[in-house]
């Protein structure tokens, strides 16, 4: 979708260039167009569309309007919504650190909280001191490819949630070897389907090491049965 045309349905209004900002629109897995404009909020797309308990997110949701301490109407449209499979709702902001002691900044928070508290939703907002960086938001990139069900083979789950059933950590040479020697399943179709289960959050790897060494994977990095996965 060009950024020039008309925002995605739900979407009171369309994102736009403040300087270099990194701006654009991402397919949630829900299916959702979700547009995203600084790269905080990108990361932040990242760990929602990889959180199980989100059902659904989508950006610019609405626009709060309340006054000021002196009376002066003002207006302030908050940069995500959030759905959970709890059927809890959630209001995201992404900004930094640095400016959420501003006067106009506090002001918005606090009107935010108190939309928010009317409706039974939370209010939450996000820095660049929560957010992932570095290491993690590479790994994130690089899993974000895995994320088509084109890379969920089918064979390749079963027998990976078999191995990993008994909860103990294993490297990805490890599972690997044995899902090729034991079930003879083909190797890239394990490598792929293994990345695929770490970004839908059924394994989980330690994110803040690196799952790859110059674009090739590290077979070292340890995997492990997500505890959700697990108790089902």
């Amino acid at each position: 979708m060009s950024l020039n045309r008309r925002p995605p349905a739900g979407n009171t209004r369309r994102v736009a260039a403040i300087g270099h900002n990194l701006r654009g629109v991402m397919t949630n897995k829900a299916g959702r167009l979700v547009q995203f404009e600084s790269f905080l909020e990108r990361v932040l797309l990242l760990r929602l569309d990889r959180d199980r308990t989100v059902k659904d997110f989508g950006s610019q949701p609405e626009t709060f309007r309340f006054s000021d301490e002196h009376g002066k109407q003002r207006a302030y449209t908050p940069d995500f919504i959030v759905w959970r499979d709890n059927e809890s709702v959630e209001i995201h902001e992404v900004t930094l650190a640095s400016r959420r002691a501003r006067p106009t900044s506090c002001l918005r928070e606090a009107a935010a909280v108190t939309v928010c508290q009317q409706r039974g939703w939370r209010y939450v907002v996000h820095t660049e001191r929560d957010l992932p960086c570095g290491t993690e938001v590479a790994n994130l990139l690089a899993l974000f490819h895995y994320r088509p069900v084109a890379y969920a083979d089918t064979a390749v789950i079963q027998a990976a949630l078999t191995c990993l059933a008994d909860g103990q950590p294993v490297t990805l040479d490890q599972i690997i070897f044995r899902l090729t020697t034991e079930w003879r399943l083909l190797q890239s179709s394990v490598v792929s389907t293994l990345y695929h289960l770490l970004w839908r959050g059924r394994l989980e790897a330690d994110l803040h090491q690196p799952l790859f060494v110059r674009g090739v994977p590290d077979t070292s990095v340890t995997l492990w049965l997500a505890p959700k996965e697990a108790t089902q």
